[in-house]
């Protein structure tokens, strides 16, 4: 038996825009190494639960836990948590104003603190 915690798990997940309620108690366990696909109409809720478990959009009630840490208590760095979790959303959100290159380091220069010119290198290392 595994006594493992599972690699993400959602109790009982709220979360409303206004009056209108997007997740309704979502419960959801996902073990390491399993594949998960959300699937649904549009305006169903998928990137925003996505958004939740990212931490980009703060959940109304209940709780997300990462390796059995709970990342939605107070306190809780977000970057550090994003560190391990990866999203790619159906639009990729690109910065218009930004270059490529600007966009491509953006995410190891905030998130694992690089410095500018080191994240640049590693992105034309792997753009080639």
């Amino acid at each position: 038996m595994n006594q493992n915690p599972p690699k993400l798990e959602l109790r009982g997940v709220h979360k409303a825009f206004g009056d209108k309620a997007v997740l309704n108690g979502i419960d959801l366990v996902v073990d390491d190494h399993e594949v998960v696909c959300l699937i649904g109409p549009s305006g169903c809720g998928k990137s925003t639960l996505l958004r939740c478990v990212d931490l980009l959009d703060p959940i109304d009630a209940g709780s997300i836990h990462l390796d059995g840490v709970d990342i939605t208590r107070k306190g809780v760095d977000a970057n550090q948590v994003r560190r391990s979790i990866g999203i790619v959303f159906q639009s990729y959100n690109l910065f218009p104003h930004m270059t490529v290159l600007d966009n491509v380091t953006l995410g190891p220069r905030r998130a694992l603190g690089m410095k500018k010119a080191d994240a640049e290198a590693k992105a034309m290392e792997l753009l080639g």
